[in-house]
């Protein structure tokens, strides 16, 4: 590790001295030339320690340390994509329930999203004065098999 210090350090004192050549040169005709020395001079100081051998870097054993559980994450993944998913079927079933002329007060929708990511529409929870319009809308967007629940209680 000593070495790379040292190779580092020749590194930088190299780019200095380049920074101070060029300015020197700036205004002559081979400036050109000079650039290319320094050039040079920097990719050898850079390079020798590799191709010698000498330098010994070891790096740490990964095993050592310590990664985080990703299945967390993987879990509010899920949780927020059928969070989503179910508020996303309920803005489109209200929009349609609306353009149909009823008022509709709330919409909830429950779903199982599958490994394969397919979805499956679990039931679909209204509250409406007029439930039986609305059952009837929401069945033909997502077909009769589709449970729909009275959410109604008197007031919403």
């Amino acid at each position: 590790m000593e070495k790379f210090l040292s190779a580092v350090k020749a590194v930088c004192a190299i780019s200095a001295g380049a920074c101070i050549a060029e300015n020197l040169v700036s205004g002559t005709s081979f400036r050109n030339q000079v650039r290319l020395m320094l050039r040079l001079l920097t990719a050898i100081v850079i390079i020798t320690p590799f191709v010698s051998g000498s330098l010994d870097v070891e790096l740490p054993d990964a095993e050592s340390y310590n990664f985080p559980d990703y299945g967390l994450s993987e879990e509010v993944y899920s949780e927020e994509l059928t969070r989503q998913v179910e508020e996303n079927i309920s803005a489109v079933l209200a929009q349609q329930v609306e353009s149909a002329g009823i008022d509709c007060g709330k919409i909830e929708t429950k779903v199982n999203i599958s490994d394969d990511f397919s979805i499956s529409i679990i039931s679909v929870t209204v509250t409406a004065e007029d439930f039986e319009t609305v059952s009837e809308i929401i069945k033909s967007s997502l077909g009769s098999e589709t449970e729909v629940i009275n959410g109604y209680s008197g007031s919403y």
